[in-house]
């Protein structure tokens, strides 16, 4: 276990993507830091995983930010979702790639304040558990850590999985 946890800190420090499965969630998203993130990134990611594409980060950036909790509808325990935001100084509509990565930068530049973003807009976000994966066993809290272990800004981007058949990818 340690040597694949050791790889996907390689893979984090490398600014590829890595596969975080979890057996609780019973999904498989394909992840990536969110320091530094690019264009080629967000396509790459919406081409072959092909489903929501997140922001998770730590629950006090998303206070600082003025994010507001989305009510969930699903379980106590589930990830909690966050408004999705725009940069208000993106290029055309925020969707694009471009736009997305300009967007995650922007979120995770300790220099932004809660009025450089749009509301709603095109990066859904993921809070993670104060207590991090010991208080949730999450992919939210393990993208944050896996970052981390990399000496990066702790959030990551993750994009569901979606199998050929429009099924989620479990396995």
């Amino acid at each position: 276990m340690f040597s694949r946890i050791k790889a996907a800190v390689k893979a984090f420090q490398e600014r590829r993507f890595v596969i975080i499965f979890s057996e609780d969630e019973g999904e498989a998203d394909l992840a990536i830091p969110a320091q530094e993130i690019v264009s080629e990134s967000i396509l790459f990611a919406a081409r072959v995983a092909s489903g929501l594409l997140c922001l998770a980060l730590p629950k006090q950036r998303l206070e600082e930010l003025e994010i507001d909790s989305v009510p969930s509808k699903y379980r106590v325990y589930d990830t909690p979702f966050y408004t999705p935001v725009d940069a208000k100084e993106v290029e055309a509509s925020g969707i694009s790639p471009k736009d997305r990565a300009f967007t995650i930068r922007k979120i995770i530049n300790p220099n932004t304040k809660p009025a450089d973003l749009a509301r709603p807009g095109h990066i859904p976000l993921l809070g993670a558990h104060v207590d991090g994966l010991i208080g949730r066993n999450g992919h939210t809290e393990a993208v944050i850590e896996l970052s981390r272990l990399a000496g990066l800004y702790p959030g990551g981007v993750l994009c569901e999985l979606v199998s050929d058949s429009g099924d989620m990818m479990n396995a």
